[in-house]
């Protein structure tokens, strides 16, 4: 999403909450890698992923920070290019889309 490859800023971002989910926390296809900022507003659902690996941005968030823009809200709707070796289960991101009023 951001291009940012500096590990040490980079985190693992569980789509279904390992708090909810401890069976499938360490499942790699309920992860995510994001940088700890995108980290955070993907866990208060200020963004998501659909289905079809496309993002969505949460209708009440308005940053005022250009990054964020630039990086969530602009890309309403962009699909997501995700490395050849990595999959995300779509089954997962269902799971958490329903849970969200907005979306």
């Amino acid at each position: 999403m951001t291009g940012i490859r500096e590990e040490s800023l980079l985190d693992l971002a569980h789509i279904l909450p390992r708090s909810q989910h401890p069976d499938l926390a360490e499942h790699a296809e309920n992860v995510l890698v994001l940088n700890s900022l995108h980290h955070r507003a993907f866990d208060a659902a200020l963004f998501t992923v659909d289905s079809e690996y496309r993002i969505r941005t949460s209708p009440s968030f308005e940053p005022a920070h250009p990054f964020l823009r630039e990086t969530i809200t602009e890309k309403e709707g962009e699909s997501i290019a995700f490395p050849p070796d990595v999959q995300v289960r779509e089954g997962f991101l269902k799971e958490l889309n329903s849970g969200l009023s907005w979306l």
